[in-house]
C-alpha cells in the first residue's frame, strides 16, 4: 500500500485542489465495491485509505499541516504510485453559446408573434404636454396648446427650449401654456 496520501490518490504534492478532486473521484471509481475491479477482498481497505487521503488533502488547513509533518519526518522526495496517473488535466467549463442563441431566437420569435397578433396602433391623443413633433394651436393669449394633428393647427413644434434660450431662426417662439418653456414652432 502507498505510504502518503498523495500516493494513495496518485497525484504529486504540487497538485491543485481541482486535480486532487478529479484524482479522488477516479480512484473511488477504480476500487469501489460496486465496480468489477473493486470486487476484490481488499477494496474496503483501499476505500478507507482513499477516503482518509481525500479528507486531509481536500481541506487546505489539514493539507498544510500534513505537508509540514511529512517534511519534518523525512527529507525523502515523495513518490507517486507507478500504476496511477500523476497529473490529471482539469476540464474547464464551456460557455453555453447554443443555449443563449436559442433563448435569443425564442424571444425574438415571441416578439414577432405578439406583434402579428396585436391590432394596429391606436393614435395617441394629445396629452397637453408639448414635445418635438406636437401639433399646436395658438390661443388668444399667445400660448401654445397641443391639438390633434388631424384637425386644425397653427404649426408643429420643432424644439422646446428654456425661457432664457432662443429658438432657431426658421421657427416662431411661442410660450408653452403650462409654463414649461418656449416652443419653437414651424408654422405652415
Amino acid at each position: 500500500m502507498p505510504h502518503s496520501h498523495y500516493e494513495v490518490l496518485g497525484v504529486l504534492p504540487s497538485a491543485s485542489q481541482d486535480e486532487i478532486r478529479v484524482a479522488y473521484r477516479m480512484r473511488v471509481r477504480e476500487v469501489h465495491p460496486d465496480t468489477a475491479a473493486g470486487r476484490r477482498s481488499d477494496s474496503s481497505a483501499q476505500m478507507a485509505h482513499i477516503a482518509e487521503a481525500w479528507r486531509v488533502l481536500s481541506n487546505v488547513k489539514l493539507r498544510k499541516a500534513y505537508d509540514s509533518e511529512r517534511k519534518a519526518q523525512s527529507a525523502e522526495p515523495i513518490r507517486v504510485a507507478q500504476d496511477h496517473v500523476a497529473h490529471v488535466p482539469v476540464a474547464r467549463g464551456v460557455f453555453p453559446w447554443r443555449m443563449i442563441g436559442l433563448m435569443v431566437a425564442g424571444v425574438i420569435g415571441l416578439v414577432l408573434v405578439l406583434n402579428l397578433l396585436s391590432g394596429p396602433a391606436v393614435p395617441v391623443r394629445p396629452d397637453g404636454l408639448l414635445q418635438a413633433g406636437s401639433c399646436v394651436e395658438v390661443d388668444a393669449n399667445q400660448l401654445a396648446l397641443e391639438v390633434d394633428c388631424g384637425g386644425k393647427h397653427s404649426g408643429v413644434v420643432k424644439a422646446l427650449v428654456g425661457f432664457d434660450m432662443t429658438c432657431p431662426s426658421d421657427t416662431q417662439p411661442i410660450r408653452d401654456r403650462q409654463g414649461m418653456g418656449i416652443a419653437c414652432v414651424v408654422t405652415g
